[in-house]
């Protein structure tokens, strides 16, 4: 039981009352007339107030009557005040004029979450038991499966081991530190043995990079493997009370821990150039190894489509082929989508009802991805230092499809590339959601990648074959797809990485058959890639022995490129690397000359060409070890995101008048309703009353108001819904 504290101005505290929650859950809650009382009024006390309350004799009545909070089985009124013109009925209609409902919406900053502290010059990498099971550095990475990392680190099979793989040019990396821009690898740990210690070796699923003579150090995270709830949250939620014996918590004993990490799930369509032998081809059972469809978050491909509306198709070509005839175009489909998402057992609702975007007055939400070396950045060729990059949810609101679900397109940080900023994905405010949908930002953030780098695009144009109309490898009415990888083949260095995901399109229009030219698609996109053996050499960035250009030719532009049927062949020569054996030098290689590079792909490159595959480079999971890891089996988006939150308010506003010269009776046992020098009216509680004349909500004033003659009060009653 409790009474309202009195203030100095009056106000009105309302609520639904029990048969009022009740009736809004059965969809049956209206409103259609009031009542006033005066129930806690003793009208004895306040004719001595009224008439002596200046008097010094009755220093004690000089106080406001205290009045009952509302409560959930709040009774009726106990005694009415009535109205005259209504015929002292106890209730008197609520007109519409008198209700009206307001729609506002409040936002605020969320806290930002993730794995970093910092901006995009400086990032630093959380570590401790909330993030991680272990961190420590290793001087010697010898390739191979097995990596010493000493004693004294905590891990169990199935964590994942992210290394940032450091150089003797480089130097020894500063620990947790993220802005040095350097491979970062990540594997699962799938055993551990012995070398020296007990435990300080881990077992990984492929091999690692082949730097056994460097003397600088490279760190190394574990980070725990499963569900984000379980892994860095709770597996069940902490409730506010026992449901058994409605024993509330204390307030300092309810559950408010946070999950200070994002979800991620990466959602394949299609399986990956180069993956031959998998499990299912065109429909038809093959050999053991894993196709996309056993590939981990293959459980949110009805997300991907039809619901974003996000599929494998793609366009026929594009463009219109007359506008740019024999050129090439990048293939729209999107072989795979990242969605972030929070879905954690925790009992605060951390954002708010939905992602609050409000570009006019810089409210938006921005996506960072610290350990991502993207290939637009703002640096020239070989020139990149500042590892790190933002997205920024900006510009309209749009639908998908003709439905009623928002997104607003996520872009580059314009401060960070040059020219137009690119979508990149799409954020989607109603579901609290991100989708990325650059199938190259997907790859590298992707655990199982071999590399945290993106990559441009190639370009190809049609050329008149040297073996004449009928000799040309593209032949009239045919679509060449071409993409390319990056290997390292020596023993030493990276290992080989994951192909470019961007495809690029071209059809043969003409009435000839014809070769294909082909070159990086622009300049600057190499900002990351660095030659080893330029007396420049920063030991920044990635580096490269071998250049591949995979190419696969379809009877029709809408068709897909298969999987196992990619042809690869070796670019590499001096004309990209000035020296033999030496690594790529990535200005010789995006010069825009093919024909300097030897970028020609004729009927002697076809005979030449064998059939790629990234089965044992990549380690890929067969059937018989679902337990491997596998793409899609991102769980923790390692990224930070930045938000502002909104929720909607819908408020009803009660506006009621009520004239002392028209109520003047009362029920009130304490006071008659004839005579003189009869105390003044006092209103103490406004019911709101439904169609069935039952109390639905309940006011209550925080100080008795007099209806003092020829005056009218004005009663304003808002509840929030």
């Amino acid at each position: 039981m409790s009474y309202i504290i009195n203030k100095t101005n009056a106000f009105v505290n309302i609520k639904l009352t029990e048969t009022g929650r009740q009736k809004l859950a059965q969809g049956q809650l209206n409103f259609t007339s009031w009542g006033i009382g005066d129930s806690e009024i003793n009208y004895d006390r306040e004719e001595l107030h009224d008439t002596y309350g200046a008097n010094a004799l009755y220093p004690s009545l000089t106080g406001t009557s205290k009045v009952l909070s509302p409560f959930d089985r709040q009774p009726d009124i106990k005694s009415y005040i009535t109205a005259t013109s209504n015929n002292n009925a106890n209730l008197n209609t609520l007109n519409a004029s008198q209700i009206s409902t307001i729609k506002a919406i409040v936002n605020n900053e969320a806290l930002e979450r993730g794995f970093f502290s910092g901006n995009s010059s400086t990032y630093t990498t959380y570590t401790g038991d909330t993030y991680t099971n272990g961190t420590g550095t290793v001087v010697s990475i010898t390739g191979g499966t097995s990596l010493n990392i000493g004693t004294g680190t905590t891990y169990s099979v199935g964590d994942y081991i992210l290394i940032k793989v450091g150089n003797d040019t480089v130097g020894s990396l500063a620990l947790n530190q993220n802005s040095t821009p350097v491979p970062h690898l990540w594997y699962k740990i799938t055993g551990q043995t012995t070398t020296t210690n007990l435990n300080d070796t881990v077992l990984l699923d492929r091999a690692l990079p082949g730097i056994s003579a460097a003397t600088a150090t490279s760190q190394f995270l574990i980070y725990p493997g499963g569900e984000v709830y379980g892994s860095f949250g709770f597996e069940t939620t902490t409730p506010y009370w026992n449901s058994n014996t409605l024993d509330f918590a204390g307030c300092c004993d309810v559950s408010c821990g946070d999950v200070p990490v994002l979800n991620q799930n990466s959602v394949w369509c299609e399986n990956l150039a180069g993956m031959t032998g998998t499990s299912v081809v065109n429909g038809i059972a093959s050999t053991p190894n894993e196709s996309f469809e056993k590939f981990g978050s293959n459980d949110y491909l009805g997300q991907k489509y039809p619901y974003f509306e996000v599929d494998c198709t793609g366009q026929s070509i594009g463009n219109d082929i007359c506008d740019n005839p024999g050129e090439s175009v990048i293939d729209d489909a999107h072989k795979s989508i990242s969605i972030l998402h929070y879905t954690n057992n925790t009992i605060s609702n951390y954002y708010g009802e939905f992602f609050f975007i409000d570009g006019a007055n810089s409210k938006t939400l921005k996506l960072q991805l610290p350990d991502l070396m993207y290939h637009r950045r703002s640096f020239g060729t070989e020139s990149g230092t500042t590892m790190g990059m933002t997205f920024i949810a900006t510009g309209a609101t749009k639908f998908v499809g003709t439905s009623d679900l928002e997104y607003i397109d996520l872009i580059e940080d314009p401060s960070l590339v040059s020219g137009t900023e690119k979508v990149v994905g799409k954020v989607f405010p109603q579901l609290k959601s991100v989708v990325l949908n650059d199938d190259e930002i997907v790859a590298a953030t992707s655990y199982k990648s071999n590399r945290n780098w993106t990559l441009p695009p190639l370009k190809a144009k049609l050329v008149a074959s040297a073996s004449g109309a009928t000799g040309g490898v593209l032949a009239t009415n045919k679509t060449m797809y071409l993409t390319y990888t990056f290997e390292n083949t020596t023993g030493t260095g990276l290992t080989t990485t994951l192909p470019c995901q961007y495809y690029t399109k071209i059809e043969n229009n003409t009435s000839s058959t014809k070769d294909i030219e082909f070159n990086i698609d622009g300049l600057d996109l190499l900002p990351y890639m660095r030659k080893e053996e330029k007396g420049t050499y920063d030991g920044m960035g990635f580096s490269a022995r071998d250049f591949k250009v995979l190419y696969q030719i379809v009877d029709d532009s809408t068709d897909r490129p298969l999987s196992n049927a990619w042809k690869v062949y070796d670019f590499t020569s001096t004309a990209i690397t000035s020296g033999a054996t030496e690594t790529i030098d990535p200005k010789l290689l995006e010069i825009q000359n093919p024909t300097t590079n030897g970028f020609l792909i004729d009927g002697t490159v076809s005979g030449a060409s064998t059939t790629f595959s990234i089965i044992d480079s990549l380690s890929m999971a067969t059937n018989a070890s679902p337990d491997s890891l596998q793409f899609g089996d991102e769980r923790f988006f390692y990224g930070n995101l930045q938000t502002y939150i909104g929720a909607t308010i819908f408020k009803t506003i009660f506006n009621i008048n009520i004239s002392a010269d028209d109520f003047k009776t009362t029920s009130n046992i304490t006071r008659p309703n004839s005579g003189s020098g009869l105390a003044d009216i006092r209103v103490t509680e406004v019911g709101i009353y439904d169609s069935d004349n039952a109390l639905v909500m309940i006011g209550k004033l925080s100080k008795p108001v007099k209806l003092t003659a020829g005056n009218t009060v004005m009663l304003e009653l808002a509840i929030d819904f």
